[in-house]
C-alpha cells in the first residue's frame, strides 16, 4: 500500500519539503503519481530514502550520490572509499585551521596557509651547488633556459628544494609547474624527471634570501603553531634574481 508524501515524511522524519527536493533531483522519485499530482511512495523506499538523507549530512554532493544510486556494487565501493579520504582530508584542514588560529595573535602575523586544491605536474632539474647566500640563482637561470628550449608551457614561478648539504656543497633541485598539456617524450635530458603533485596544504612565509636565520625562524614559528611537516620543503620564487621568495612547508594535522 503506498504512502502519501506528508505519511512518508513521519515514518522517515524527513521534511515533505526535502523530500520533494530529493524528487526533483531524481534521487527519490516516487513510485508514482496520482491524476491529482499527488506523490505515492512504498515501504521498501523508507530506507533509501534514510541512506539518502545519511550521505547528504554527511557531506556527500547529490551528484555524487546520484552516480552512487546508479552504479554497481564495485563502484559503489570506490565512491565510499574516496568519500572517506575526503572526509580524513577535512578532518586534518580543519585540524590545521585550528592550530593556525592558536597560534595567530593580532599584533604579528608572519605565518600564511595555501591550498592547492588539484595535483599538479612539476618538472625537476638536479644541481649540485656551492653553499652561499642564494646558492642556486645560476642554476635557475639555466634550468629556465632549458624549459624554454624544450619548448615547454609552465606557470610563474620557480622552485627550488633542497635535498642534502655536504661540506661546502649543496644538492637541490629547481622545478618549474608545467600547464596541464605537456608531451609525454621530452627527450633524453640529464638531471631531469616529471612528478606530479597532490593536492597540498602548505605553511608560507615571505623572506629574504640575504637573512642567514630566515629558516631557523620559520621553523621556530611553524613548531610555535604545532604544524608538522610533511614532505620537504619550498622555497617559491618569481624570477631567478628576485632577493625574495615564498618560504612552503607542507603541513599534516597531528592524529
Amino acid at each position: 500500500m503506498g504512502m502519501k508524501i506528508n505519511e512518508f515524511s513521519e515514518r522517515t522524519g524527513l521534511p515533505p519539503s526535502t523530500l520533494r527536493f530529493y524528487d526533483q533531483k531524481r534521487l527519490l522519485e516516487p513510485k508514482k503519481r496520482l491524476e491529482n499530482g499527488y506523490r505515492i511512495y512504498t515501504d521498501d523506499q523508507l530506507s533509501q530514502a534514510l541512506m539518502i538523507h545519511s550521505l547528504r549530512l554527511a557531506g556527500i554532493s547529490i551528484e555524487d550520490i546520484y552516480q552512487y544510486l546508479h552504479s554497481n556494487e564495485e563502484e559503489m565501493e570506490r565512491l565510499i572509499s574516496n568519500w572517506r579520504h575526503d572526509v580524513d582530508s577535512k578532518i586534518s584542514s580543519l585540524k590545521i585551521a585550528k592550530q593556525y588560529l592558536n597560534g595567530v595573535t593580532a599584533k604579528e602575523q608572519h605565518i600564511n596557509l595555501v591550498k592547492w586544491d588539484e595535483s599538479v605536474v612539476f618538472i625537476w632539474f638536479r644541481h649540485e651547488v656551492q653553499r652561499k647566500i642564494s646558492p642556486f640563482q645560476s642554476v635557475m637561470i639555466s634550468s629556465s633556459e632549458k624549459v624554454k628550449k624544450l619548448g615547454l608551457g609552465v606557470r610563474p614561478g620557480i622552485f627550488i628544494r633542497t635535498l642534502e648539504s655536504k661540506g661546502n656543497t649543496m644538492v637541490g633541485e629547481v622545478g618549474f609547474i608545467l600547464n596541464k598539456e605537456y608531451p609525454s617524450n621530452l627527450g633524453d635530458v640529464s638531471n631531469m624527471y616529471i612528478e606530479q603533485q597532490e593536492p597540498a596544504l602548505y605553511a608560507t612565509m615571505e623572506c629574504n634570501v640575504h637573512d642567514p636565520f630566515i629558516c631557523f625562524n620559520f621553523m621556530r614559528l611553524v613548531h610555535r603553531f604545532g604544524f608538522k611537516s610533511k614532505g620537504l620543503k619550498l622555497e617559491k620564487f618569481e624570477s631567478p634574481i628576485e632577493s625574495t621568495f615564498s618560504y612552503m612547508i607542507p603541513l599534516l594535522a597531528p592524529h
